[in-house]
């Protein structure tokens, strides 16, 4: 069983420490499961794209006999950088542009085994 409240302090401290405008966890199928999204956007869609684009990375990685690392996704004024958080979600980070996904991406997995305990 998930447990939201530990689940969004966790969300919390990553983006207090790790330069992480927003957090989120999102299942492998693209349900909600915890953390903050951008204001006006419906997180239902939203959180579903980011499994899709997982999904679709996945496919081509493995078609090349390679592995994902992570999903980087560069827009005009933010980053978004989605790695696994475990076996069963994915963590989900808006970043600023100028963040480096891979730095980000090293400092926050540590916080995975946390995240992994509470699902």
């Amino acid at each position: 069983m998930v447990d939201a409240t530990a689940l969004e302090s966790v969300l919390r401290e990553i983006e207090q420490n790790e330069g992480v405008q927003e957090a989120m966890l999102v299942s492998l199928a693209g349900t909600y499961l915890a953390g903050s999204f951008p204001r006006g956007v419906h997180v239902d869609p939203f959180g579903s794209m980011f499994a899709v684009l997982v999904g679709s990375a996945e496919t081509v990685t493995s078609e090349a006999r390679d592995s994902l690392e992570s999903v980087v996704i560069h827009s005009k004024s933010n980053k978004y950088l989605i790695v696994h958080a475990g076996r069963k979600a994915l963590l989900v980070m808006r970043l600023p542009p100028s963040a480096e996904a891979q730095k980000t991406k090293i400092a926050v997995e540590k916080y995975i085994p946390r995240i992994e305990e509470h699902l």
